[in-house]
C-alpha cells in the first residue's frame, strides 16, 4: 500500500482578512484562553504541483513541497479533504496531511500513487509558488493546556521571481480544545472583521477561478421529473464515479473496508448500465459493463476471503472446547489467510494497472456525459419507473423459479443477484423519487441479505469440505465436520427465512410509484 512517512488529521478554520487587520485580544472568557505563547515567526516557501487543468485543486486536494519549518516538517505534503469534523457554517474543515521527505523536484512515489486516481493519465508539474510570512502562536487554557494554534499568514504569490499578488489569511487549528475552541476563537475574529464561511486552500486562492471550477469527475446535480432520462443516468454515474475515486484512494492508503467498497461501486455502476440499458448506446454500455465486471472480480478475492474467515472463526468460537480437536483456528487462518493476503495484493495491482487507468478515464468521461440512445430524451417521469419495474420483474421471476421442483442450488444465487440489481436501481433514483424508492430499496436489501447469508453458508461449507478432504487435514477434520454441519443448517435456515421476507417484499404497496 502507499503508506506515507506520517499522517496527521488536521481540523482548522480559515479566515480572510485585509492586510491592516489587527488581531483582537484572544484571552478571556470568550475564547477560554488563559494565555497566548510568544509568536513564532517563519518564512515558508511552498511549490504546489498539479495537472495543467488543476484536477487536484478543483477537488480540494493539495500536493506541495515546502521548506522553512525545519527538520521533520519540511518536505512533501499531500492534504486530502475528509468529511469528519466539518462545520461548514463556521468555515471549519478536516484534512489528512501525509508527509514524505524528498527533493523539491521529485514527487515521492507514495504520494504520486495516492493522487493518481485524480490525475490519471495527465502530467503533474509545478503550478504555483507561494512565499508565506507566518506568525504562529498557541492559545492555552488557564491550566496551560493547548487549545488551538493561530497562524497569521501574509502570502505572496510568485511569478518568474516577482510578486504577482498578495493576500492575508488567518488559520485556527485544533490542538486539543476541539471544534468548540475553534468556534470560540473564530467568533472573536469575526467580530473583529475577519471573514469566515469558506474553506479554500491557499493555492486555490492563488490560482484563481480555474482552481474552483467543477471537479473532475463532476459532482451530481439535482434532476427533476420533467428532465430527460439521460440526466438521471448521468447523475447516478457521477455519484458512483466519484465514490470509486474516493474508495480507490482509500485502498492505496490501506484503509478499512476500502477494497470492498471499490467492488461494490463497480457493481453498482455495472447494474446501472444494465437497468437503464434501453436509453444507453448498446455497444458503449456493454463495453463498460465488461470492464466493470473485470474490476469487481479483481477486487473479490480479498473481501470474500475476509468474510469467509470471520464467519468460520465466529462459528468456531461458538463450539464447546471439548469438541475443538487440533489446531483448527491456525489451520483456518493459514488456509484462508493466504487467500486474503493474495486478494489484497491483487486488488492493489489492479488499481495500478494500465487497464484500470483506461477504465477510469472512460468512467470520468461517462460522468460528464454518457453515450445514450434517442430514447434518453424521454422525460424521467415516464421512462425511469419502467426500467426499475423491469428490475423488479426479473427478481419476481427468479423468486418464482425457487418454487419450482426444477430449481437448482444456483438459482438461489441468481435470485440474490436480481435482488441486488433492484436495490441498486432504487438507490439510483432515490434522489428523484425519495421515500418511495427508498422503501422498495430497503425491501430488496432485506431479500439480498437473506440470500447473501445463504450464499455465504454454501461457500463456507464447500471450503470446509475442501480443507477437510485435503492433504494434512489430520486431527482437525472432526471439528471441520461440525463447522460444516453448522453451515448446512445456516443455509437451510436462510432458505426458510427467504419466504418470510419475500412475502413482505413482494407486496404491491412497495411498488405503487412504479405505476406513475
Amino acid at each position: 500500500m502507499s503508506a506515507a512517512k506520517s499522517t496527521t488529521r488536521e481540523v482548522e478554520a480559515k479566515f480572510r482578512v485585509h492586510p491592516p487587520f489587527e488581531l483582537p485580544s484572544l484571552i478571556g472568557e470568550r475564547t477560554g484562553a488563559g494565555s497566548v505563547d510568544t509568536a513564532r515567526n517563519e518564512q515558508l516557501v511552498a511549490i504546489y504541483w498539479d495537472t495543467s487543468d488543476l484536477r487536484l485543486a478543483r477537488e480540494g486536494v493539495t500536493l506541495r513541497h515546502r521548506s522553512g519549518e525545519g527538520p521533520g516538517k519540511d518536505g512533501w505534503h499531500l492534504k486530502l479533504p475528509v468529511r469528519e469534523g466539518r462545520v461548514p457554517d463556521a468555515g471549519i474543515a478536516s484534512r489528512d496531511e501525509l508527509h514524505e521527505d524528498g527533493e523539491p523536484d521529485t514527487i515521492p512515489d507514495a504520494l504520486r500513487d495516492l493522487v493518481s486516481p485524480w490525475t490519471r493519465t495527465a502530467v503533474i508539474g509545478p503550478v504555483a509558488t507561494l512565499v508565506t510570512q507566518r506568525a504562529a502562536c498557541l492559545l492555552r487554557d488557564p491550566a496551560g493546556n493547548a487549545l488551538v494554534e493561530l497562524t497569521d499568514d501574509l502570502v505572496s504569490v510568485m511569478s518568474s521571481g516577482h510578486v504577482a499578488g498578495r493576500f492575508r489569511e488567518i488559520e485556527v487549528e485544533d490542538c486539543g480544545g476541539g471544534v468548540a475552541a475553534i468556534e470560540a476563537v473564530g467568533a472573536v475574529l469575526r467580530a473583529g472583521g475577519a471573514v469566515a464561511g469558506e474553506f479554500l486552500p491557499k493555492v486555490v486562492r492563488a490560482l484563481g477561478p480555474q482552481a474552483t471550477a467543477d471537479p473532475d469527475p463532476p459532482v451530481p446535480v439535482a434532476v427533476g421529473l420533467d428532465e430527460p432520462a439521460r440526466c438521471a443516468v448521468r447523475d447516478v454515474l457521477r455519484r458512483n464515479v466519484r465514490a470509486l475515486v474516493t474508495n480507490d484512494v482509500a485502498v492505496r492508503r490501506d484503509l478499512p473496508d476500502a477494497v470492498h467498497q471499490v467492488r461494490v461501486t463497480a457493481r453498482r455502476m455495472r447494474s446501472t448500465l444494465k437497468t437503464f440499458g434501453p436509453i444507453l448506446d448498446p455497444e458503449w454500455a456493454t463495453s463498460l459493463r465488461t470492464e466493470l465486471k473485470w474490476l469487481a472480480d479483481e477486487m473479490a478475492g480479498a473481501r470474500d476471503s475476509e468474510v469467509l474467515l470471520n464467519r468460520l472463526l465466529r462459528d468456531l468460537d461458538g463450539l464447546d472446547d471439548e469438541v475443538v480437536v487440533g489446531p483448527v483456528r491456525a489451520r483456518l487462518e493459514r488456509e484462508i489467510g493466504e487467500r486474503l493476503k493474495a486478494g489484497g495484493d491483487r486488488a492493489l495491482q489492479t488499481l495500478r494497472s494500465e487497464r484500470y487507468v483506461v477504465l477510469l478515464e472512460r468512467l470520468v468521461d461517462a460522468a460528464w456525459e454518457p453515450m445514450t440512445s434517442p430514447d434518453a430524451e424521454e422525460p424521467v417521469i415516464t421512462a425511469i419507473p419502467a426500467y426499475v419495474n423491469a428490475a423488479w420483474q426479473r427478481l419476481a421471476k427468479a423468486a418464482k423459479r425457487l418454487e419450482s421442483k426444477h430449481a437448482v442450488p444456483g438459482d438461489w444465487h441468481t435470485a440474490r443477484i436480481r435482488a441486488k440489481e433492484l436495490r441498486y436501481a432504487c438507490d439510483a433514483v432515490t434522489p428523484i423519487y425519495g421515500k418511495a424508492a427508498k422503501s422498495l430499496a430497503k425491501q430488496a436489501e432485506t431479500v439480498q441479505e437473506v440470500l447473501g447469508e445463504h450464499q455465504d453458508a454454501v461457500i463456507a461449507a464447500d471450503t470446509l469440505r475442501g480443507i477437510a478432504t485435503g492433504r494434512g487435514a489430520g486431527n482437525v477434520a472432526f471439528t471441520l465436520g461440525l463447522l460444516h454441519s453448522r453451515q448446512t443448517e445456516a443455509a437451510a435456515s436462510a432458505q426458510a427465512e427467504f419466504w418470510r421476507v419475500w412475502a413482505e417484499a413482494s407486496r404491491s404497496r412497495h411498488r405503487k410509484w412504479l405505476a406513475t
